[in-house]
């Protein structure tokens, strides 16, 4: 299982059991970053790349979960919903700027996008993290 965020909540608790691939950026960059791995590595989605019923522009951090296959192909599958998350995520930020938000909103943002990744470790069997996780 491959874990990609842009989250240092998710890398800071989830990294001590699982390698955790922490993208330097925006929600967008993570995005942008598992399509590339995606075609070139092959890997197969774990998650939905817009799960969390939270729209792109009203959070800053995403996590997502991946799978390496033996495949020689690329899952048709697994990119098409990373180009729909993408045209979702440039309609939203294109129809509403994020705003300027405080350290403590931010904060909040982080642990929401945290409790559901350990959510899903928790639903595919995986370890979460081996200190207490709030």
């Amino acid at each position: 299982m491959i874990i990609v965020t842009n989250n240092p909540m998710v890398k800071e608790q989830i990294n001590q059991k699982k390698a955790v691939d922490f993208v330097e950026g925006s929600y967008g960059d993570v995005l942008s970053y598992v399509k590339r791995r995606v075609i070139d590595e092959r890997l197969y989605l774990l998650s939905h790349p817009l799960s969390g019923s939270i729209k792109p522009n009203e959070t800053y951090y995403k996590t997502i979960f991946l799978t390496e296959t033996n495949s020689q192909s690329i899952d048709l599958e697994s990119l098409e919903y990373m180009e729909s998350a993408i045209t979702v995520y440039e309609k939203f930020i294109k129809n509403k700027q994020r705003p300027n938000w405080s350290l403590g909103v931010l904060q909040d943002f982080a642990f929401v996008d945290f409790y559901i990744a350990q959510s899903t470790l928790d639903r595919i069997g995986g370890d979460t993290c081996s200190t207490t996780c709030y």
